[in-house]
Formats: C-alpha cells, structure tokens, sequence
C-alpha cells in the first residue's frame, strides 16, 4: 500500500521516540518539531578533486580547513581548524560543548586509530534520572533543556589528543580562524538563521543566554549584519593558548560550573562536576573492519551503534543482492530495507557502551550470523519488527530492546592532506542547539538524552542504560574504505537514527553501481522505520521510479514518503586523485589543492 504522509506525520515520524522489538511500559514523550533545518530545494553540489581535499557542511569552515593545509598542516590540523570554526558558524551542529568520534589514517605509519570523544554521564548520575516521582518518564521535549542532559564535552579533549598524535603545526595556529570570525563576525546563513527558528518551537525561554545571543531583540539575526560571538571568541583565544587544561581543569572549566548551577532549578541536578571534567578522557578504540566484497569497510566501534549496523547492513545485504549490479531493481531496494531493518532491530538490543555491559561485535559481525539472519529474509515479502538475534558472546545477555530516538545536531567532515592522511570526523551536540544553554558562548549538548530513559524491561536490563561515567549510544558512524590496503574511500553523515542508513545508501551506490561522489550525494534515499518504508521526498522518487513504489507496495512494504536530513561528506580515490562532494541537502563545499600523488 502507497501511503502518502502529511507534514504532522513527517515530523512525527523524526521527532517521535519509536519503540523496535519489545513493549516498553514507560517511554519519554517526544520532541514534536522537525528534524535539524535542511534545503529541500534542488541546488548545485559542490565538489572538488586534487591531491588534497576537504569537504565540511559550511563553506567558511572549508576555507579554513583548506588554508591550514596550505601552510602544510596535515589533515588533523584541518579538522582542528574547520571544528572550531563551525562552532562559530554551526553551533546549532557541533562544537566545543559536544562530543566527537574520529576515524583517521596516518600514512607514516600505516595505522588507522578510532578515537572517541563522546560526552559521558557524571559520576554522580542516577539511572533513575529521567524518571519523575509518579513513575513515568520525564517528556523527552523538557528533557533537552534540562542541565541534567548536558554530559561532560568530549569534542576539545579529541581534537587536543588528534592534534598531539598527529598534528604538525602549532596548535595555536589552528584557531585563529575560529577566532577572527567570532570576534569580527559573519554573515548568518540561511540554514543558521532556519535553525534558530527551529530552536524556537523547542523551546528557549528558559536560556536567556541564547535569546540575548541567538534573538536580540526577539527576532532572527539580520541576514546583511555580522554576526558576532564575543564570548565565543574569548574562550577560543583562551583553549589556543592554554589548551585542555583550560578547559578541563581551568578558568573555563569553572566557569561552566558556575554556569550550570545559575541555570538549574531546584528540583534538576546538575550532572557535571569539577571533578568529571578534570577526569574526562578520550578514548583509542579498535576499528570495527568487514569485508564487503573486494573491500575492506572499516567503522567506528560502540559506543557506536551506527558502525556495527552499518557492517550488518552491508553483510546481509551482499549475500541478499547476489552481485546485483542495477540500482533500478526493485529487488535492490527491497534488499536494502530488509538489511536494514534487521540491522536496526540488533543494534537497539544488543549495544552501549562497554564499559557497563560487554557488547557482543564479534557475534555480531560474525559471517555464520549475517548468514543466519539474511536467510530468513524473504525475497517477496516484506519483514515487519524482526526481533534482534542471539550472536555468539551474548549467551549470559538476558537484555530488553530500547525505544529508538530521534537526534538532530550534528555534523560529519572528511579530509584528505597531501601527506596521504585522511580523517573521517563526525561531531554533535545531539539536538538542534543542544540544551540551547551557553557556557562562554558555546553551545552545551544535551547528549544524556540519548541513554535509554528507562534502564530495564520486566528485570531485564537496556545495554543503553544510564550509569556513571557511562557514554551513550550514538549512530555516529565515520567511515574509511580500503582495497589493497590503501585507504580509496573516506565518508560520514549527521542524520541521528538514519545516519548508517544514508551511509549504507551511499556505500552502495559508490561501490556497487559506481556512483561517482558528486551523484552518490545526489542520488535519493531510503531509510527504514520497524513497521514501514521511508523513501526521500523528491521529483525523482515521485517522476521516474513509479514503479518501484508499486513493487515495494506489492511486497507488503508500508511506504512513507519523507524529506531526509543527511549532510553526506564524501571523498573517493579515482583515476590519481582524490574527489569530493558535499551533499546539497545542506550547506556544505567542497575544497581541493592540486600537488604531487601519493597514493
């Protein structure tokens, strides 16, 4: 059956808490405002190729990314320099009051590191946090303002411990972009000022800092005026000079404190201590690898969900499409969101972070499992809520699925140095603006939200649950390809939920059908709900591929039509050079510097 949403029911269904697999008696309510803003209108890719090539979601910090690898910095001193400068021109995404997951190849040594920057929960939380004395759960919606959601930042500590590991210029001169465009300004962008609208319908009355900031006078930034962040300018110029000390064990890191306890009312606890800052540290994690066909796809670990799904994605799906090599197929799509699906289905059940419960990945991403689970796919039929599996290692695992989530701030950067460094970065401050609270003119996640609001199911416990020091799930998923050992493929998108989703499209449509950067960032998408089928809303879909509407209906798949939120940076080897997109849906470009080959 062809169902065709009306706008209430597109936001719904992003902005609705959905439950997978297994009844959850108490859920949070749910955020009732559309995902992070995106352009709907068709306009033109950016794309770039040469020797090195960046592509981040806001031209201002590829500019800067470019000009730090002019001055011969490498491709973390890139990331250092565009981050910071989209927590100026972004800060509705990303920035230094979030978290971050980074994948990056170091030439020299021939070494892929993962390294986790996730904001964590305070020692002193309780897994009861988000429930009230009645016993139901806090609504998700007041939930995201709150200053119990803020976890503590990760993101500053990443790019310090990315910078020390490989960076080659002096820290320092990696901010001074950041810096003179907080200080001197900018000009709003479209997508900023649609942002701060969106901030708007959840809620900010209880941020006089955002609105003083954000909405002087009551009303959007003016689009012909710079606009300024002095705070934000002070607290760069000082983290350029004394680094993460200052941040975590200084001034700033005071500050933030003092902060969160004017915002608090009396009945929140404030999740963040002196002592959780001083004690945050960034974590080096083993890449998760597979085997896609004559590839090697290598992802971010838990506590990314999005990596493992993205690899069972792949799995199934290669011994679904049988060498398919025709994206109009209907078996290709039906294929694609049945692995999904099933994917989805294990990563709600079965992954959080592993210093509380062990996560089960090489069960997993096992092939004798991918193989069990694709075999009871069926060709011509729809599966609707598949249960989640029982992998190899998850045998003393007596776990509850957790509702999924919708996310919303978040931005993905790729990089490519003419050292042969590349670097997949994806950052967030999960919802738009996160708790919309300011800190020094930064922007504070409200990342806590994205624990399980409930910790067990009938004594059965979430492997999402909230506990001390613990860091959430996240779909985060940066992403490296390799064939014959040398890196030929670097991509990540925001997204929340959908993030491996877009990925997965992506993926496949550069590997298998040969999509150049350019038209896999074009190209249109699917994604999956447990219950139905969610195709992009666009004149492609609607125009030429009728049929595939009808066959997915004929299958038994319920189909949704929906706008998507990706922001896909892509970057492929090809033909002795290195091409890049930035996808349309977003603001994003792509820059390049032409230079001797080095792959």
């Amino acid at each position: 059956m062809l169902i065709s949403l009306t706008r209430a029911e597109v936001l719904k269904q992003f902005g609705f808490i959905l439950l997978l697999t297994l009844p959850i008696p108490i859920i949070a309510q749910v955020n009732p405002a559309a995902p992070e803003s995106i352009d709907e209108k068709k306009i033109k890719v950016s794309t770039a190729s040469g020797q090195s090539v960046v592509v981040t979601a806001n031209p201002l910090a590829s500019d800067a990314a470019l000009e730090t690898l002019k001055k011969g910095g490498t491709a973390m001193d890139a990331v250092v320099a565009a981050q910071t400068v989209l927590a100026v021109v972004e800060p509705q995404s990303s920035g230094l009051g979030g978290g971050s997951f980074l994948m990056y190849w170091d030439e020299a040594t021939k070494s892929l590191t993962a390294l986790d920057g996730r904001e964590t929960a305070s020692a002193q939380v309780k897994e009861d946090m988000w429930i009230k004395s009645d016993g139901k759960a806090v609504p998700w919606l007041k939930a995201t303002k709150s200053p119990s959601a803020i976890g503590v930042p990760g993101t500053t500590a990443l790019l310090w411990e990315g910078h020390r590991q490989f960076g080659r210029l002096p820290w320092k001169d990696n901010f001074q972009k950041s810096i003179d465009l907080a200080k001197k300004g900018f000009i709003p962008s479209p997508r900023f000022l649609r942002s701060i609208s969106l901030a708007q319908r959840l809620g900010i009355n209880h941020s006089q800092a955002f609105k003083s900031l954000y909405l002087s006078n009551g009303s959007l930034p003016n689009q012909k005026i710079p606009f300024r962040n002095q705070k934000l300018a002070s607290t760069l110029s000082r983290i350029s000079k004394g680094g993460i000390n200052e941040f975590y064990r200084g001034d700033i890191a005071n500050e933030l404190i003092d902060d969160l306890q004017l915002i608090k009312n009396k009945k929140e606890i404030n999740s963040i201590t002196n002592e959780d800052l001083a004690n945050y540290k960034v974590i080096k994690r083993k890449p998760i690898c597979r085997k896609y066909k004559s590839w090697k796809v290598c992802a971010f670990p838990p506590p990314s969900g999005g990596g493992v799904a993205l690899l069972q994605t792949l799995g199934t799906y290669e011994l679904l499409s049988n060498n398919n090599s025709d994206q109009k197929t209907i078996k290709h799509w039906h294929h694609l969101a049945e692995s999904l699906r099933f994917a989805d289905a294990d990563r709600s059940h079965w992954i959080g972070d592993p210093i509380d419960l062990p996560v089960p990945i090489k069960g997993l991403l096992d092939d004798n499992y991918i193989k069990k689970r694709a075999s009871t796919i069926k060709s011509n039929k729809a599966t609707f809520s598949p249960l989640p599996g029982k992998p190899k290692g998850s045998e003393l695992l007596d776990l509850a699925s957790q509702p999924r989530t919708a996310g919303g701030g978040t931005t993905h950067l790729v990089v490519v140095d003419k050292y042969g460094n590349v670097a997949s970065y994806t950052s967030s401050v999960e919802t738009v603006f996160g708790t919309r609270n300011l800190s020094g003119g930064m922007i504070l996640n409200n990342q806590l939200t994205d624990f399980s609001f409930v910790s067990n199911v009938k004594g059965k416990p979430i492997a999402n649950r909230i506990r001390p020091n613990k860091r959430p799930l996240s779909s985060m998923a940066p992403v490296i390809v390799f064939k014959d050992n040398r890196p030929v493929l670097a991509l990540g998108s925001p997204g929340g939920w959908l993030i491996p989703h877009y990925i997965a499209n992506a993926l496949i449509g550069t590997l298998d059908f040969q999509l150049s950067p350019k038209e896999v960032v074009s190209q249109k998408l699917l994604s999956v709900q447990p219950n139905y089928t969610v195709l992009e809303k666009s004149g492609d879909w609607s125009k030429e591929d009728n049929n595939i509407y009808q066959s997915l209906s004929n299958l038994g798949h319920q189909i949704k039509y929906s706008a998507f939120s990706s922001g896909l940076a892509v970057v492929k080897w090809h033909k002795g050079s290195w091409h890049g997109a930035a996808d349309p849906r977003r603001e994003g470009k792509a820059l390049s510097l032409q230079g001797k080959k080095n792959h």
